[in-house]
């Protein structure tokens, strides 16, 4: 069980004899015969920094949706973590026969287009034929023959300009439906619009109903990606232009990485950061954590112990020191900066001194 010592924080005589009250503070000292070593005070650098925690995020993503809803997912052809290239079939509708009806149209269209083509020398053969019946094989020619000859080429180029429109009318109707039909095949297949990495990908996608405008999938360029933070209290330690160390230990890019900030002018909420340099790899996953150490507080070249040799008494500091005896004793310390593993010394200690640690 721990012993607890009191100690007179202020203990003196009054001319007169009278005590003063005394103050004192319970120091808790769970061994007073545990094994220690001593250490020095040590002159130093004091720094003080701070881990702040940020998530690698892409520029570019593609978000993969349906622009028609209540059609049956027929394929999903990539899973999470693949690799695209821009074009690549990422998923498709069930498109019920409409290739079947699109080759159809397509052949109707061409028969088509190739009867209107036929039409023009289709009408100058009758025109011809009919000129020579009432005309070229008739020597004695005569004006009523002539006037037959008018009625008949105006029936041949009535019967053509019917037989025109008609094709033409036909044409525009199966080339419209061609066209909606085409439509309908082009939004049940949804293809990469970039080369990346297969980021999300909705569960049980294949064989489910497409909702409308329902984001099913998101691909994402993780070669142009920054490094997103949410820190807008320590704004003011980054300025536009300077490095900063990030360090990523758990993913398939650990290392040590260099990056700037990103248009900090900008920043809001959020704050981004670019990577400079670091170790060669195939790219960083979106997702990946990473740290960036600033310096929040330093002095340079102080009096200074270890945190471990600094012990706390009603938040008043005080470190043991060895009497002439070897005993340990109580020193009340003044200090400065607590840093990361140093603490500076303003009062109490000098340079030199040893304390128990």
């Amino acid at each position: 069980m721990g012993v607890a010592l009191a100690v007179g924080l202020a203990l003196a005589l009054t001319g007169c004899g009278e005590q003063e009250a005394r103050e004192d503070v319970l120091i808790d000292n769970e061994s007073l015969n545990m094994a220690y070593g001593l250490t020095s005070v040590q002159v130093s650098d004091v720094t003080l920094t701070r881990q702040l925690v940020v998530t690698y995020t892409q520029e570019q993503e593609q978000e993969v949706s349906f622009n028609v809803g209540g059609r049956r997912v027929s394929k999903v052809y990539v899973n999470a973590g693949d690799l695209v290239s821009k074009g690549d079939l990422l998923v498709e509708l069930a498109t019920d026969g409409l290739q079947e009806q699109i080759d159809e149209l397509e052949y109707r269209v061409a028969k088509n287009q190739k009867e209107l083509e036929y039409l023009d020398s289709a009408q100058k053969f009758e025109e011809q034929g009919t000129y020579n019946s009432l005309v070229y094989n008739n020597p004695d020619i005569k004006e009523e023959d002539l006037e037959n000859l008018e009625k008949s080429e105006e029936a041949v180029s009535r019967n053509y300009r019917y037989k025109r429109e008609d094709l033409n009318d036909e044409l525009e109707f199966d080339k419209r439906k061609l066209s909606e039909l085409k439509a309908q095949i082009s939004s049940a297949r949804i293809t990469s619009t970039m080369d990346g990495v297969v980021y999300r990908v909705t569960d049980e996608l294949e064989g489910s109903t497409s909702r409308k405008d329902e984001v099913v999938m998101t691909i994402v360029d993780n070669k142009s990606g920054r490094f997103v933070m949410e820190e807008p209290d320590y704004v003011s330690y980054f300025h536009e232009g300077e490095l900063y160390d990030l360090r990523i230990v758990y993913s398939s890019a650990v290392g040590d990485y260099e990056v700037t900030p990103s248009d900090p002018a900008s920043w809001g909420d959020e704050q981004y950061f670019e990577v400079v340099s670091g170790p060669e790899n195939d790219g960083i996953d979106v997702g990946t954590t990473a740290s960036i150490i600033i310096e929040l507080d330093r002095r340079d070249q102080v009096p200074s112990l270890p945190l471990g040799a600094i012990h706390y008494a009603d938040g008043k500091p005080y470190v043991y020191v060895l009497d002439e005896n070897e005993f340990r004793q109580v020193q009340w310390i003044q200090i400065g900066l607590v840093g990361d593993d140093m603490v500076e010394i303003t009062e109490g200690l000098s340079a030199g001194d040893k304390v128990v640690h």
